[in-house]
């Protein structure tokens, strides 16, 4: 979303869900984002819901996750990229440390594997900045009441392409050696037949013949096509 969109936020605008909820306690809110424009739109737009209280907020990956580690919010807001750690390392990080936080992750864009990682790894929530701050909301209710916001088609489209290429990659790369592999990671860097012939301490035709035995095995017949296949690997 623009920075102005997310200074809509800040308008006072509350969604239809923001009322008071007498019979249950206030939910605890972490925000990370690294623009200040959309932080401050972020923390000024869930401040007009008062079933909900920010604890922390932060521009960076490292300062959040302490954060989440002190006050150990109810629910984290993170912007997918951020300097310092991602959201995705974030929510890695709280997984692997169990803390009780639900983790939103918020973004302008998103691969299919940023997706099947963020699933992966126990993300709550996937919203798209281009979405209206009442989305962003009912949202943050639904993970308050205990359900995930994962359903979307979209979401569910990239987790069933992911998949099926993490499967291809799985089969076809079993026949690969320790060197091929190697290979592969180098082209996956960038890197060009002469290139890979000085990394590997080889001729080039040599370098050549190997990149040939990769294609025939991976059933890829450009390097663009590797690429989209080992992505993230």
């Amino acid at each position: 979303m623009e920075a102005a969109a997310f200074l809509s936020m800040s308008a006072g605008a509350t969604s239809p869900s923001s009322c008071r909820r007498p019979d249950r306690m206030v939910v605890r809110i972490a925000i990370a984002d690294d623009h200040p424009i959309v932080l401050s739109g972020l923390l000024n737009l869930v401040s007009t819901d008062n079933a909900f209280t920010v604890v922390a907020s932060a521009p960076e990956g490292r300062a959040i996750l302490t954060a989440i580690r002190q006050e150990k919010p109810d629910i984290a807001v993170l912007d997918l990229n951020m300097p310092g750690l991602s959201g995705l390392e974030v929510l890695a990080a709280i997984r692997l440390e169990a803390l009780p936080t639900r983790v939103a992750l918020l973004t302008a864009t998103i691969s299919d594997a940023q997706v099947f990682d963020a699933v992966a790894n126990g993300a709550a929530a996937l919203v798209l900045k281009e979405a209206a701050p009442e989305t962003l909301m009912d949202c943050l209710h639904a993970l308050a009441a205990g359900r995930n916001w994962l359903s979307g088609q979209e979401i569910q489209a990239a987790l069933h392409r992911e998949g099926q290429r993490r499967l291809r990659w799985q089969e076809r790369s079993r026949s690969l050696t320790v060197r091929e592999l190697q290979i592969v990671d180098l082209i996956l860097k960038g890197a060009s037949n002469k290139e890979i012939a000085y990394q590997l301490q080889v001729s080039d035709g040599t370098a050549k013949v190997h990149v040939h035995n990769i294609f025939q095995k991976l059933e890829v017949a450009s390097r663009a096509e590797l690429l989209e296949l080992a992505a993230g690997q």
